[in-house]
């Protein structure tokens, strides 16, 4: 799992688990934290379809931490008021980066994570796909 399929398994993992797996990993290893846990907004941008011209199209809430830990930086942002989530990934995401030895644990729980997320989105398309319109092209 390279580094941005992991940050994304932190925003979608259970905040319970991440919790709780970011306490055993803190029993063996040290890390200071450098930035957060805060609360913020993130702009979301978008492209307008018919011109493909950017803009702003909205702002959500968001969490992040900044931690080092093992020599190197861990960091983690998730969406909504969840500044507990966020720094119990950013401690999972250094502790991954310097190879500790419950790093193959954490990458699991991560794993599952993501794979929930597709199963949920497969069940999502089943419930829509249905219904999706087809157009044709007409050519001159």
């Amino acid at each position: 799992m390279d580094r941005e399929q992991r940050l994304q398994a932190i925003s979608l993992a259970d905040t319970e688990v991440l919790v709780s797996t970011a306490d055993q990993v803190l029993d063996s290893f040290d890390v200071e934290v450098v930035r957060g846990p805060a609360v913020g907004l993130l702009m979301v941008r978008v492209e307008e379809p018919s011109e493909r011209l950017p803009f702003n199209f909205t702002e959500v809430t968001v969490s992040e931490a900044e931690v080092v830990g093992g020599g190197v930086r861990g960091y983690a942002m998730v969406m909504g008021r969840d500044p507990e989530k966020a720094l119990a990934g950013a401690i999972l995401d250094a502790a991954i980066e310097s190879k500790h030895p419950q790093s193959t644990l954490i990458e699991a729980h991560l794993t599952a994570a993501i794979d929930r997320e597709t199963s949920r989105r497969e069940r999502e398309w089943a419930k829509v796909a249905p219904t999706m319109v087809k157009f044709e092209e007409m050519h001159p």
